[in-house]
């Protein structure tokens, strides 16, 4: 048990059988999120930074005939852009998610494998596979599936790094090694800024369990291929922010919302250990992440919904076991270095998000790999203890107790686990009549049209392209499913006093913008096609803003309806007679 545990082919079954369910699980409700890019803004700028950069024009946001910065940095771009090389113009980017996602479940099942025992893999897959917040952000174009991939490959260039046959080979060797940690490590901090605490768990596994090589030279040439490798995507990421921000500590979120990323923001707080942050989290910080660690979530919401985001009490439960027996067992020291490379970058993860003024548990989420292992080795511990007892006539009290603990677990887990894929399994599938809608226009639409639409201009240009041009109907962003965050902000700024260009609206106050309007009027007369895309408001307020601007623009154009289904209006607009 002491090295490295190769997979039989009863382990490559079982983890094809996970691998399936993983797909199924993410596939189950359906892409509709997924293919608008949802949640706005967040999956819309990644999907645009990652085409624009497999464009050649680099991780940046691109509308209305402009170019302007993004708020994320361009490690996740980078990979969807990969992809978008790799399957072409087709390829949809919430694939990329699903597709690392599943990869993540296999990496867990081979790392818990190769340390523990078959059932210690297939508990710790099955946990990865079955969370809630693993399944949803599966199917999102978001980043911290990914992160979660790439810790998990980081763990894995570790494992091997500090192994026996390692520890034998040439000085060249066991350096690249380290050098691959410290890109990954890097790569991941290109990702998320806040992945930099990954450093931390590998500081932290190698005081709790020193490397065989230990010597100050060792240590020395250790040290610098990790920081070598950690500071190639680094440097780059420094030399687009150099590029697209005008230096390179330059913050895209505070150039896009300076009154809370920029100097006096206050991004990180005390104040947001127990005080509400957002959105809408009353408990604090500290709570949220405490009770999703031990299982115990289900608790702050609905209290006739027990269920959980990470993983369910059971596990928790599992996972401190797992920790324990691991950490008393001194001949596995491979085992207790992945332990502590976990729990440390785990906690200094969550310790940072505790002062961070959005809470979520999907930001812990590519440390929490650690905890899925753990829980892993603690149930496959648990249960190899449970038969012991039984066939021991001597036994006491106490252990009879501990014997029944574990099958009440096993009870609990067991049904934690088929509820939330029950619960997956019976949601109806649903699409998405918007990106539908989108998708017919961009086949029927002439590519000299101009388009003014109340839906942003960015997620515009993704499903129409780039060759037709783009006017905004107005400015305003009332938090509804499809309107334009970006264009808004741009107005903000423009209103602040920043001076760079941004896309014309129809309306950029409640009256016409009379240029706008007459730049419309001198298109239709060069028998360019004017079409007006309109997404139904869902507040009454701004059914009111979009009646009053359709009056204004039947004043002046004769607006012709062209088609209409739940999700968009289609109109074209013509000379008035």
């Amino acid at each position: 048990m002491h090295g490295y545990l190769l997979p039989g082919h009863f382990d490559w079954m079982i983890v094809a059988a996970i691998l399936i369910l993983t797909f199924v699980m993410a596939r189950s409700a359906g892409l509709r999120r997924g293919v608008e890019l949802m949640p706005w803004p967040d999956g819309l700028e990644y999907a645009a930074s990652g085409m624009n950069l497999a464009n050649g024009r680099g991780a940046v946001l691109h509308f209305g005939g402009y170019t302007y910065p993004s708020r994320y940095t361009a490690g996740y771009p980078l990979i969807l852009a990969f992809f978008h090389r790799l399957y072409g113009a087709e390829f949809r980017p919430l694939n990329t998610a699903l597709i690392l996602g599943m990869l993540s479940v296999f990496g867990i099942f081979m790392l818990a494998r190769g340390q523990f025992w078959r059932l210690s893999a297939t508990v710790a897959a099955l946990l990865l596979a079955l969370s809630p917040v693993f399944i949803t952000y599966s199917s999102l174009v978001m980043s911290d599936v990914p992160t979660l991939f790439v810790t998990i490959c980081a763990a894995v260039v570790l494992r091997v790094a500090t192994s026996d046959y390692m520890n034998q080979s040439p000085t060249w060797a066991r350096m690249s090694a380290w050098l691959a940690f410290g890109l990954l490590a890097g790569f991941s901090t290109i990702i998320r800024p806040t992945n930099a605490t990954i450093l931390v768990g590998l500081v932290l596994c190698v005081l709790m369990v020193p490397l065989e090589k230990r010597d100050l030279s060792n240590l020395i040439k250790v040290a610098s291929a990790v920081a070598i490798g950690f500071a190639i995507p680094v440097a780059w990421q420094l030399h687009q922010n150099s590029i697209n921000l005008g230096s390179p500590f330059a913050s895209g979120y505070a150039w896009w919302v300076p009154e809370v990323y920029g100097s006096g923001g206050k991004t990180f707080s005390i104040a947001y250990l127990f005080g509400p942050t957002m959105p809408r989290n009353p408990h604090g910080n500290v709570i949220v992440y405490f009770t999703t660690l031990f299982g115990l979530d289900g608790m702050l919401g609905d209290r006739g919904d027990a269920r959980y985001f990470l993983y369910p009490f059971a596990a928790a439960v599992f996972a401190i076991v797992g920790f324990i027996a691991i950490f008393r067992a001194p001949d596995r020291s491979a085992a207790r270095r992945l332990m502590w490379f976990g729990l440390g970058y785990l906690g200094a993860l969550t310790g940072l998000y505790c002062f961070y003024l959005f809470t979520d548990v999907a930001f812990i989420l590519p440390g929490a790999f650690v905890l899925f292992i753990a829980a892993g080795a603690g149930a496959a511990a648990a249960n190899r203890y449970v038969p012991d007892v039984l066939r021991n006539r001597n036994r006491s009290a106490i252990k009879i107790a501990a014997a029944a603990s574990v099958i009440v677990l096993d009870l609990l887990l067991f049904v934690s686990l088929a509820s939330e894929a029950a619960v997956r399994l019976s949601a109806q599938p649903a699409s998405s009549a918007m990106v539908e809608a989108l998708e017919s226009l961009d086949s029927t639409m002439p590519r000299d049209s101009i388009v003014v639409s109340n839906i942003a201009l960015q997620f515009l240009d993704l499903y129409l392209g780039e060759d037709r041009r783009y006017v905004g109907l107005n400015s305003l962003d009332p938090g509804e499913r499809f309107t334009d965050y970006h264009l808004h902000r741009l107005y903000e700024k423009r209103a602040a006093g920043w001076n760079g260009p941004v896309p014309p609206v129809v309306f950029e106050s409640a009256q016409m913008a009379a240029a706008v309007a007459d730049s419309l009027a001198s298109a239709i007369d060069a028998k360019t096609p004017v079409f007006l895309l309109i997404a139904p408001p869902e507040s009454q307020s701004y059914a009111d803003v979009l009646k009053s601007e359709l009056d204004q623009l039947q004043e002046k154009f004769t607006i012709e309806p062209v088609s209409q289904n739940e999700a968009i209006a289609v109109y074209r607009l013509t000379a008035r007679k």
